[in-house]
């Protein structure tokens, strides 16, 4: 393909960088990327996968926008409350960049409607905020055989993992034990900083753009950043080979 005027300006600063060049902004261009969840890790994905450039996004989330979600939430508006998040995203990420295509789902990913909204994304990026529902996301890209980059943020803290299906842990080799406890925190019960959930989204779409490059990511890893201290962890993890998710890939 070759690049427009208007699209050498946009991009020129990443056409800058040796492992972008001509060649990976086209792959960038070219790519798709399925976002599941547009609250405080969505809201900046999104912004940041749309501003590079990935050509086609896809949006799934079924929820409405509410005062609460402003602090942290940065692609909404006050003007927005009461909005679906599909919609106003969509037009917002429209806004940004038209070079991109924007694919709104307002519902949640299960599995009725999993295999007909995955064949279209090459990688999933779950930017939910609950264990359910990110076990079903796991679960899901598993079965799917589709990449899946995970992050999650609580108070202070944050993390980011990356699963590949067949050659990486799971999501549930590391927290199956946790399925269904009680004890379980969350954003609602103890609180996010915003600037956290901005921190690891970021960290998630770095991670997504490396992904498309070809470039090294942190595959095997599991990325731990306490903000309070300000330390940011890479932890090495190996596959559970009892895990029921994954283990019939092996």
């Amino acid at each position: 393909m070759d690049f427009s005027q208007e699209q050498i300006l946009r991009y020129s600063r990443q056409l800058l960088l040796n492992e972008i060049g001509g060649e990976g902004q086209k792959k960038l261009l070219e790519s798709n990327v399925l976002v599941v969840g547009a609250g405080g890790l969505g809201s900046v994905v999104l912004m940041y996968l749309a501003g590079c450039g990935v050509g086609k996004i896809g949006i799934v989330e079924n929820d409405r926008i509410e005062v609460s979600n402003l602090p942290r939430q940065i692609l909404y508006t006050t003007g927005d409350m009461g909005r679906n998040k599909v919609e106003a995203a969509k037009s917002r990420l429209n806004e940004m960049n038209p070079d991109v295509k924007i694919e709104i789902f307002e519902m949640r990913l299960n599995e009725k409607n999993a295999r007909d909204i995955l064949c279209d994304y090459k990688l999933i990026i779950d930017c939910t905020d609950n264990f359910e529902t990110r076990f079903a996301i796991n679960r899901l890209a598993v079965e799917n055989n589709k990449p899946l980059i995970s992050g999650a943020v609580v108070r202070f803290e944050g993390n980011v993992m990356f699963v590949v299906p067949g050659k990486t842990f799971c999501y549930n080799c590391i927290f199956g034990d946790q399925s269904g406890s009680n004890s379980v925190i969350t954003c609602s019960d103890a609180g996010v900083l915003g600037s956290i959930a901005g921190l690891i989204a970021t960290i998630m779409v770095t991670e997504a753009v490396k992904f498309i490059l070809d470039l090294p990511t942190i595959q095997n890893n599991l990325l731990v950043y306490d903000g309070l201290k300000t330390e940011l962890r890479k932890i090495k993890i190996n596959r559970d080979p009892d895990c029921p998710v994954c283990k019939k890939l092996y």
